[in-house]
């Protein structure tokens, strides 16, 4: 029984060592290629998205970055307007969204009474839209609204005038002033013709 053992042992020993090493190479390798392969395409969807948070956290940095200049830059504009808030009311006197024609007529008018100047004639060349429509500010630009003044009166009247017009809260942008002297029958009156702007916040037509 001891004999049969003994031989059963042997002849395996023997037909392990009988095998080539190359074939157990091979099939190790085999292995080993197997496991990173299908490592490889384990690993490789958590590699993207590991690549993709990267990416996005980048991005939302710049974004953060770019949030926190338009806060700063909105603090300091909210700091102008309230320094400046009280004036707004004086610059849309001074040039309105409407061209406000009667009421800058009006005003001409009143202060050729108050420095004792004649209007002797006065033209427009376009008469302006005073319709009021619902226009983006974006879109809005400051457009001159041109009129032709002559007034008679004595120089220092005229010259009075001209001053009160530049100083006025409403904007009269005086461009030229033209003397002439008309002569009837002994008696000379000094003629003045101002060409001046109204300028008004609109659409250009």
């Amino acid at each position: 029984m001891e004999t049969k053992q003994r031989k059963e042992l042997a002849f395996s020993l023997g037909d392990f060592y009988a095998k080539p090493i190359a074939i157990v190479s091979f099939e190790l390798l085999l292995s080993l290629g197997l496991v990173i392969f299908l490592g490889l395409f384990a690993i490789k969807p958590t590699l993207t998205t590991m690549s993709d948070l990267i990416k996005e956290i980048d991005d939302k940095k710049e974004l953060n970055q770019q949030l926190e200049k338009k806060v700063v830059a909105l603090g300091t504009a909210q700091g102008v307007y309230l320094t400046y808030q009280s004036r707004l009311g004086l610059l849309d006197e001074a040039i309105p969204s409407q061209p406000q024609l009667i009421k800058s007529l009006k005003t001409l008018e009143k202060l050729a009474t108050d420095d004792q100047v004649t209007i002797e004639s006065l033209s427009m060349a376009t008469i302006p839209d005073e319709t009021t429509a619902d226009v983006s500010s974006d879109k809005l630009q400051r457009v001159a609204l041109p009129v032709n003044v002559t007034v008679v009166g004595d120089y220092l009247a005229i010259r009075s005038y001209v001053e009160s017009l530049r100083n006025m809260r409403r904007s009269f942008v005086v461009d030229t002033v033209s003397f002439s002297i008309e002569e009837n029958r002994g008696d000379r009156k000094l003629r003045a013709t101002i060409t001046l702007n109204m300028p008004y916040f609109g659409v250009p037509s």
